[in-house]
């Protein structure tokens, strides 16, 4: 799977210059955008590796272009 860094455009002082976007799809279909840092990033794939029994096996996939303004 791709992963891609989001770039944030409005930074603040201390803030990541960047975020892994992902997203959450609930059991009625609503789509959480979520923007998670590198540690976030790691954090959750460790977990996953580790739970694999845990990993639904019907989990979405989706991408959608997005052009930079």
């Amino acid at each position: 799977m791709a992963k891609k860094k989001i770039k944030n455009t409005k930074r603040k002082l201390h803030e990541n210059a960047s975020y892994y976007f992902a997203g959450h799809v609930d059991s009625e279909g609503n789509v959480t955008p979520l923007l998670l840092t590198d540690v976030e990033f790691k954090k959750a794939k460790i977990r996953a590796n580790k739970n694999p029994e845990d990993v639904p096996l019907d989990f979405i996939v989706f991408s959608q272009a997005h052009k930079d303004k």
